[in-house]
């Protein structure tokens, strides 16, 4: 992130306020409104509908909304950079995600509140099975747990800042238990991906991840699919050797495109899940949906 180094430098109105709002304690609460309220930053709406959610009162706000940015090539700018720089608590996904956030910040930062590991964008070892374990992908919002564990992990934070203040961290993780079930739920059928944006949700059910290995690899690591691996997918649609079709609208490429008509052509149902919520929707709602459409395309099998 050589750019986050140098867009830092570029700031010559912010350097106090980068020295006293990145300290790793809690003294870094210091920015807070006038009304006492916190300020959060998060990297996208996704978190910023989970940090609402938990903490009403609280200024939350997203770099990325509506699912207007593609959240793996965003880069902050400078308005940007000052909002991280003045926030009370920070909320990132991790696994290199938004790695453009928190690149930037102090390892151990402490007012970061994050699903995985803040590591750097790297996708050289994910997972090969949606089934495994230890699932690494980067879409962990669509774990159940993770989105609980955040919810937790920020009201928290929230209560140690300021421990007058409201939380209502069920107001999420209720919701979270409630999806749990309904993945578990969800009947073994075949399912492939034209980006591995679901494999939290594969992980928790009984939903067979079926998408062309070659294909599955290449995606897995941002990678452009070779025609063998495209005509190995177009094979599985044709031959029907799957059963439901997994698709996000919001970074797809026109073979992924290509991949969705074909399917529809052979009708084989198609389930859109969005990287980030749409417009205004918030993402408990995305999350829901995703959910209720897999489960209808399921059983429509």
């Amino acid at each position: 992130m050589e750019f986050m180094k140098k867009l830092l430098w570029t700031l010559p109105l912010l350097p106090l306020a980068l020295v006293g709002c990145s300290s790793t304690n809690a003294d870094s609460a210091g920015s807070a409104s006038e009304d006492g309220a916190l300020n959060v930053v998060t990297s996208t709406q996704v978190w910023a509908d989970v940090a609402t959610a938990v903490s009403p009162d609280a200024n939350v706000e997203a770099l990325i909304s509506g699912g207007s940015a593609d959240p793996h090539s965003f880069e902050p700018s400078a308005t940007d950079m000052a909002k991280i720089a003045e926030a009370d608590i920070i909320i990132v996904g991790g696994g290199g995600y938004d790695s453009w956030l928190y690149d930037s910040l102090e390892a151990d930062d402490s007012r970061i509140v994050h699903a995985m590991d803040l590591n750097e964008h790297d996708h050289s070892e994910h997972a090969a099975d949606a089934h495994e374990a230890e699932v690494d992908n980067e879409h962990v919002w669509y774990s159940t747990d993770a989105v609980s564990e955040v919810a937790s992990d920020f009201a928290a934070k929230v209560v140690e800042l300021n421990a007058d203040a409201t939380v209502t961290p069920e107001a999420v993780t209720a919701k979270m238990d409630e999806l749990h079930a309904e993945i578990a739920a969800l009947p073994a059928v075949k399912i492939a991906q034209t980006e591995p944006i679901a494999d939290h949700i594969i992980s928790e059910s009984q939903l067979i991840e079926s998408t062309p290995a070659g294909y599955r690899a290449t995606t897995l690591s941002e990678g452009e699919a070779t025609a063998s691996d495209v005509a190995a997918f177009q094979e599985i649609i044709r031959t029907h050797g799957i059963d439901v079709l997994i698709y996000n609208p919001q970074s797809a490429s026109p073979v992924a495109t290509s991949l969705k008509e074909l399917a529809e052509e052979n009708n084989i149902p198609v389930v859109e899940i969005s990287e980030t919520p749409e417009g205004s929707e918030n993402f408990l709602d995305t999350f829901t949906k995703a959910v209720t459409d897999l489960a209808a395309a399921a059983q429509g099998v």
